[in-house]
């Protein structure tokens, strides 16, 4: 039976719409063409939200600028909570049954349902409570086409209604084509693939993007990709000004930078390395005589979802930091108390909304290596926080995904296996010598890169390079598997033809 919070989903079951599990096994090729698909429908949130001035992402000014990366929150678009609201959701609701704070059995069909109606209900609440307070924080204002916000002619209640409809509807849509990836109609989680995605479309785009955008508080356009800007103002006939070009491909606010790619690249080239260590367990069936393997147990045995877990509790106290101070402010709470909440300056080159004081900003990254170091307290507050974070999650994580040493000594028994030169009683303790040891020393290395990534300027590149590369490492290693299970079927077929 369903517990009493899974019960309290039921009424929305009828109401909510939701993707349905697959009649029959879905084919190699067509799950190809279901992630293609969906990574092509999901990329078109990257459209402007309509009723806001041309380039508005250059007018918002904007809190959130350190961790947009991470959750592919883009400014002034469809995709302006990203992921955020649906990460949070799932991350919830799996450490509630994961923590048994509710009580589901993922065997039983209705329970499955309640369960997944639960966290897309909740990702809706979250969307809608977030888009809500930045309508009313006045975070559009500035951007609103028709609307100057230092004059009074009347509070645009027609565009904040047509902007939060267009917010709240893309992030459910969010949820369904979510849901498509994890109901096994494509490749790996929906989450993570779409993660995989954007930390893949911004590297590009951030290095050889083609379009271009007038600066604010200049009257110069420049390539949005930082290598195609330096490429296009490159000229050996003035050295001086090819200097001062490299200079500023590297320290850039407004447009992305070339310190953002090298630590992503950094941080990718770090998390391969790290990939590639493992603990190779010696394994023996017990069903047939002579076959022996080995049983590898990766030192990233949870992923990037540790890193993923800590940067998603930091952002949402932001995030409810941000709105909480804004509406005190709106309605006549002294600067005092907000300022002890946060206290925000604007930075007029960047339009970025930065932290001065406050409790929240011992919660933010520093922007810049000195940053870092003149605020040694604020450094080491925050490391604790995303590194204990991580640590935390991992070792939980293990027992939460079916992932514990009991859970695999109980697969080795159904499928009769064993560890070589043990007995099966001993197989738990020897699991248990070495999974968590794994599990934790993984998320304390990933979170270590992370804060290194933060502290140089990454601004949450490094973190999404993260992220994006050990989500793409589980899809691979699920494409690959079902590749060879399946012979490669079609797709195979048709790029053998071309050799």
């Amino acid at each position: 039976m369903s517990g009493r919070l899974l019960d309290l989903v039921k009424f929305f079951l009828p109401i909510l719409p939701e993707i349905e599990y697959p009649f029959e096994k879905i084919a190699f090729d067509e799950k190809i063409v279901y992630t293609v698909g969906t990574g092509i429908l999901y990329l078109f949130g990257q459209l402007p939200i309509y009723g806001l001035v041309p380039n508005s992402q250059f007018l918002v000014n904007d809190p959130f600028y350190s961790f947009r990366s991470i959750f592919a929150m883009n400014k002034g678009t469809l995709l302006e909570l990203g992921l955020l609201p649906i990460i949070t959701s799932a991350f919830i609701w799996q450490l509630l049954a994961g923590l048994r704070l509710i009580n589901v059995n993922f065997k039983i069909r209705q329970d499955r349902e309640l369960f997944q109606t639960g966290q897309k209900l909740t990702a809706f609440v979250l969307s809608a409570v977030f888009a809500a307070g930045l309508i009313y924080s006045g975070y559009y204002d500035n951007a609103i086409k028709g609307y100057d916000s230092l004059k009074d002619n009347g509070i645009p209640y027609g565009s904040y209604a047509f902007i939060f409809l267009q917010i709240t509807a893309w992030s459910w849509i969010l949820t369904l084509l979510i849901e498509i990836f994890d109901k096994g109609y494509s490749f790996g989680s929906g989450i993570l693939s779409l993660l995989a995605i954007q930390s893949a479309t911004d590297i590009i785009a951030g290095l050889a993007g083609l379009e271009n955008f007038p600066i604010v508080n200049s009257n110069k356009f420049e390539s949005y990709g930082a290598l195609m800007n330096l490429i296009r103002n490159f000229s050996l006939l003035n050295p001086k000004q090819t200097v001062a070009q490299i200079w500023h491909s590297f320290t850039r606010v407004q447009l992305p930078n070339l310190t953002q790619f090298y630590i992503a690249l950094l941080s990718i080239l770090v998390v391969v390395a790290l990939q590639n260590f493992r603990i190779e367990l010696p394994i023996r069936s017990t069903k047939v005589r002579g076959m022996n393997n080995v049983y590898p147990i990766r030192l990233l045995y949870t992923g990037g979802l540790p890193v993923l877990f800590a940067y998603t509790i930091v952002a949402n106290i932001q995030v409810f930091g941000y709105l909480t101070t804004a509406i005190l402010s709106k309605v006549g709470v002294s600067q005092f108390i907000t300022s002890l909440i946060g206290s925000y300056d604007l930075n007029q080159v960047s339009n970025n909304l930065t932290l001065q004081s406050g409790a929240l900003n011992y919660f933010s990254t520093s922007a810049s290596l000195f940053q870092t170091l003149i605020s040694p307290i604020k450094t080491v507050t925050y490391s604790l926080t995303i590194v204990l974070l991580s640590v935390w999650f991992a070792n939980k994580w293990s027992y939460i995904s079916g992932g514990s040493p009991k859970d695999i000594s109980q697969q080795f028994k159904e499928q009769g296996i064993s560890l070589a030169g043990k007995r099966d009683i001993s197989i738990t303790k020897e699991l248990a010598r070495v999974i968590p040891v794994a599990s934790v020393s993984g998320a304390f290395l990933l979170s270590a890169t992370a804060l290194i990534g933060e502290y140089l300027g990454g601004l949450g590149a490094g973190v999404a390079a993260i992220v994006g590369i050990t989500s793409t490492f589980a899809i691979l290693e699920e494409f690959m598997m079902e590749y060879q299970q399946n012979g490669g079927g079609q797709f195979s077929n048709a790029l053998s033809s071309f050799q």
